[in-house]
């Protein structure tokens, strides 16, 4: 260990004991990376490893630990779940990882004024699982919600499974304790009634910060009666561009669907290739509708009709089920031992087509196998999901996983849409996306974070290792290289290998390897 570490360990353990602070190397290791590998060229800049792992169990030992490092000058980095893949919850200047999973309890399960108060580094699954025995609804919550915890989301403040129908997380909160980045413990709205017209937003102003504002250690959350029926609908199609048809229909008609999401016809084939449950080799348009049993069957007989008027071939309820059920676990594809790295953009209902056929010719041109999901956040807004599979161990293929994301970045900006999220690998992107409203945004964590301390690095340009700012021209330019390299090496078959190499009876039974075909280029 670090002198540093050798301190820190010291002085966390008066705080809240030496049983929750590590600052052992492997602990450290596996702190410093969240859901996607971390390229080796982002470790060469940035200070990747924390010099303590901590993990408090209230608001005051937060901040207390806040206290502590305003004082030694130490960053700290808020950490839950981890299931981001944009660097947003691991260290770039070294210093204190708060691992909030500690805080993990439901404090308040109030069926009367339809509302839960769980701290914040609890899993979604627990709280909607929670919620469900007390005959409440959570209709809205982040696809990984296994690992994801509630305070993880509320940083990110992504689209969701729901979102479509009850909104974001930021539209169902009622109130948040927060620690300030000098340690004050602030609320944020109000238990038990809305915060309308009552000056400021401030649980808008938390949403979304990825942990650069402040720490976020319990949440109010709104709830709805159970539903009487939760009906899932599954329509498969040739591919993904004449899905489209049947998602824009559903949106222009006058029902309120719980979740719309799709599978481009690749998806389909990589699992298919990996031995899995599909039931088929198509895209796939997967529709929730939830509610009491007459508007249930009112829409999925509007849903009945589309079908007829834009074709599409209905899957059984059983395979719908699954598909509902799978919806947690959309990179199974990671199983066989191969990386996906993840980019998340949304487009106008409009842009689709012309966004799908950009992005197969992207994925084309840079040789790679991938595939295309997502879901829809409202009527007009498409989150689009590619992933790009890759052999981590290979430099300039790890590499070109940060270039994916940042070229479909800049792709849909191109299509009247834009990236979601920043973290440290796309912090470049905030003065490009939010223009005229990046100084604002300066100013306000300049006032609540004087010291610079809170997740630095992240959403606004970070320090390098060597003292040194990062600027964003310089990343953009380093990732539009590892792009050019990209596409200069052999076409990538290591998810074929990878499904072959997995399940050796295949490859001995002559079964050969079930490719899913690169995306044809745009004519």
């Amino acid at each position: 260990m670090s002198k540093r570490s050798d301190e820190l360990h010291i002085k966390l353990s008066k705080i809240v004991g030496a049983d929750r602070v590590r600052t052992d190397k492997m602990e450290r290791l596996l702190h410093n990376h969240d859901l996607a590998p971390l390229p080796p060229l982002m470790e060469m800049g940035f200070k990747m490893m924390p010099d303590a792992v901590v993990r408090p169990k209230s608001a005051e030992e937060v901040s207390r630990i806040i206290a502590l490092a305003v004082r030694e000058g130490v960053p700290l980095v808020p950490r839950g779940g981890a299931s981001w893949g944009y660097g947003g919850a691991m260290p770039c200047e070294g210093g204190i990882v708060l691992d909030m999973t500690s805080m993990n309890e439901i404090v308040r399960m109030d069926v009367d004024n339809l509302e839960i108060e769980v701290e914040a580094g609890a899993t979604w699954q627990k709280v909607i699982d929670a919620a469900e025995k007390a005959g409440l609804f959570i209709g809205y919550y982040p696809s990984s919600k296994p690992a994801a915890t509630i305070a993880g989301w509320i940083s990110t403040g992504g689209i969701g499974v729901g979102t479509y129908k009850y909104g974001s997380v930021k539209n169902n909160l009622r109130n948040m304790e927060v620690v300030l980045p000098e340690g004050q413990i602030i609320n944020t709205g109000f238990d038990y009634v809305s915060d309308h017209s009552a000056a400021y937003n401030l649980n808008d102003l938390f949403t979304g910060t990825e942990g650069t504002l402040g720490i976020v250690t319990k949440v109010t959350l709104k709830a709805v009666p159970a539903p009487e029926v939760v009906k899932p609908i599954s329509i498969m199609y040739p591919t993904l561009l004449e899905l489209y048809p049947m998602m824009h229909a559903i949106t222009r008609k006058r029902i309120q669907p719980l979740h719309i999401a799709f599978v481009d016809e690749y998806h389909s084939r990589y699992l298919k290739a990996m031995g899995k449950h599909t039931p088929g080799d198509g895209a796939i348009l997967n529709v929730v509708l939830e509610g009491d049993k007459v508007s249930v069957e009112h829409e999925e007989s509007v849903i009945a009709q589309l079908i007829t008027e834009h074709g599409g071939t209905r899957l059984s309820d059983e395979d719908a089920q699954h598909e509902w059920e799978e919806n947690p676990y959309e990179f199974r594809v990671r199983e066989v031992g191969v990386s996906a790295a993840l980019a998340e953009v949304v487009v106008p209902m409009t842009e689709f087509t012309d966004t799908i056929e950009d992005l197969y010719t992207l994925i084309k041109s840079m040789k790679m196998e991938a595939s295309v999901i997502g879901m829809l956040g409202d009527r007009n807004t498409v989150l689009l999901m590619p992933y790009y599979l890759y052999v981590e161990k290979k430099l300039i293929k790890s590499m070109a996983s940060l270039s994916f994301g940042n070229k479909v970045g800049n792709l849909s900006m191109e299509h009247k849409g834009r990236p979601l999220g920043f973290g440290l690998f796309f912090a470049m992107n905030l003065k490009k996306i939010r223009r005229d409203g990046a100084p604002v945004m300066y100013d306000i964590k300049t006032v609540l974070d004087p010291y610079d301390i809170m997740n630095p690095g992240k959403m606004f340009e970070g320090m390098t290792r060597y003292g040194m700012p990062m600027p964003g021209a310089m990343m953009g330019m380093g990732m539009a290289m590892m792009a050019l390299g990209k596409k200069v090496l052999p076409k990538d078959k290591g998810f074929a290998k990878a499904v072959k190499d997995h399940d050796p009876e295949r490859g001995h039974h002559g079964g050969g390897e079930e490719k899913a075909p690169a995306p044809k280029e745009k004519a």
